[in-house]
């Protein structure tokens, strides 16, 4: 066999040996010019925007809550038609109140969406597909769709089941078994079918989501495990003992109870009011490779960026419906990759099934509950990475937490003061420079401490120190990043954790 080896090494040498000189220069050519392998960059320390300013002592204040939010443009005036007969005064058209009386058709125009042409003529956007048998969201300039009439939708509805033929009764020859107790009835969320991104990490989505639900958060939702979600599923199961706990495999009665991993959710017009303003354009069509091409990435944020505007909102679609869910960016957009570019009004998204956070709704006052003195609540901070909150010494929320300035702990026992709705931030710049008037960075769920600010104090002091507990315009990066502020959590967390922590509070540090 080693004969055999030698042998044909020789004669391979022998023809390498023999190729042209130009073949040679050629294979080395091609091994040179060979791309290399692209190499993610890194992850900026600190967060975009916030380079100088993580050096300078920050203070929050209140804003003025008529800033809070992004002013939506004015609605179109409605089309005109022409008059009654003997008459000049135009009339003002209607959107029709349901389908046409016949089938119709539409040519797609520049800037339309099946939002729009859905809302023009009384149907839905599923009706439209279903009906033109589409299986994505994408219409293209000039394209021709069939708008269904009434009786078209009537004829597509599925028939009604048969009733069921009940059996002769025979009587048993030994006394029946004692019928097994029937799993609780599961809500549907969701008519379609899962796209396989979503499908294939839809166990674990179910158990992130319940723990979500029960205030025992991992941080946003993606569809893995890891030590936060280990260490979440580990702090539930010590304070609600066997009721994860099933049989033959299933899924805890807890769990098949939600109704599912996933659930709906239609982006609506009011929706845009905290969201910055995208350009429009008409949709451009998803390619027929299975993988969708990545968005195009955004320019770096600068310090302007972020102190130029009155209001700090979303900066896409994706984060405001990413945040509202509770789950990461990348998440969502890697479950919803079909949807139209850029997402409109009516898109139906895909989400993880928890409690949403409504931002239009969460910091309704008042923000804080009263102290019960038959149950008192105490708070922990365990490692400068989980708040723990505690009712009546039970535990009844644990939630991530990270430091947003390098070196700054927390020890002894401290104290939960008041919460600041829509925080700014307050400036006077570089010490040593220093800067008339302030410089300012406006409220908005983007501002770096997020939507809400809880002051701290020691134990035995009531003067707030100059880091409080708060939320992040950077939930997916909070813990590799650093900030300003003190203390942050999620912002769907924080909304939560502030209704649950009456002033004065203890706050202990382990």
């Amino acid at each position: 066999m080693a004969a055999k080896s030698s042998l044909f090494d020789a004669t391979r040498a022998c023809r390498l040996a023999v190729l042209p000189l130009s073949c040679l220069l050629s294979l080395a050519g091609h091994a040179q010019t060979t791309p290399p392998p692209a190499v993610k960059p890194p992850l900026p320390r600190v967060e975009p925007g916030l380079e100088k300013a993580v050096q300078w002592r920050w203070l929050p204040e209140a804003s003025d809550p008529s800033v809070w939010g992004v002013a939506l443009p004015p609605a179109p005036e409605p089309e005109t038609v022409p008059g009654s007969p003997g008459t000049d005064a135009p009339k003002k058209a209607t959107l029709p109140q349901g389908p046409p009386q016949a089938t119709l058709e539409y040519t797609v125009a520049k800037g339309d969406s099946l939002y729009v042409i859905a809302r023009q003529h009384g149907v839905t956007i599923d009706q439209i597909k279903a009906f033109n048998q589409m299986k994505r969201d994408v219409i293209v300039v000039g394209q021709v769709l069939r708008i269904p009439s009434l009786a078209d939708i009537q004829a597509m509805a599925p028939p009604p089941e048969p009733a069921p033929v009940p059996k002769t009764k025979v009587a048993p020859k030994s006394p029946p078994k004692a019928p097994k107790e029937a799993p609780p009835e599961t809500k549907l969320l969701i008519k379609r079918p899962l796209p396989s991104p979503a499908a294939s990490v839809a166990r674990i989505v179910l158990m992130q989501a319940y723990l979500d639900r029960q205030a025992f958060s991992a941080g946003p939702i993606d569809g893995t495990d890891g030590p936060l979600y280990d260490a979440a599923l580990r702090s539930y199961e010590m304070a609600h003992p066997g009721e994860l706990n099933s049989e033959m495999g299933q899924p805890a009665a807890v769990l098949r109870e939600m109704g599912g991993a996933y659930a709906e959710y239609q982006l609506k017009e009011e929706d845009l009011r905290w969201i910055t303003p995208q350009p429009l354009a008409p949709p451009v069509p998803v390619r027929k490779s299975r993988k969708s091409a990545p968005p195009p990435p955004e320019p770096p944020l600068t310090f302007e960026d972020l102190t130029a505007p009155p209001f700090l909102p979303y900066r896409s679609v994706w984060e405001f419906v990413a945040e509202r869910y509770h789950c990461s960016e990348s998440f969502l957009r890697r479950i919803n990759s079909g949807l139209n570019t850029p997402v409109q009004p009516g898109a139906l998204f895909f989400v993880p099934n928890v409690l949403p956070f409504e931002i239009e709704n969460a910091l309704k006052e008042p923000l804080q509950p009263t102290a019960d003195p038959a149950a008192p609540v105490t708070a922990t901070i365990i490692s400068n990475s989980r708040l723990e909150i505690r009712r009546s010494g039970k535990l009844i929320a644990n939630l991530p937490v990270s430091v947003a300035r390098p070196g700054l702990r927390g020890k002894g026992s401290w104290k939960i003061l008041e919460a600041i709705a829509r925080p700014c931030l307050v400036t006077s710049g570089d010490p040593a420079a220093p800067v008339n008037p302030p410089l300012v960075l406006p409220p908005g769920p983007n501002n770096p401490v997020g939507p809400i600010w809880i002051h701290l104090a020691k134990s035995s002091e009531t003067t707030p120190l100059p880091y409080g507990l708060h939320g992040t315009s950077i939930p997916g990066y909070m813990n590799r990043q650093e900030s300003v502020g003190g203390f942050r959590m999620t912002n769907w967390d924080i909304a939560r954790a502030v209704r649950l922590l009456p002033v004065g509070t203890p706050l202990t540090w382990e």
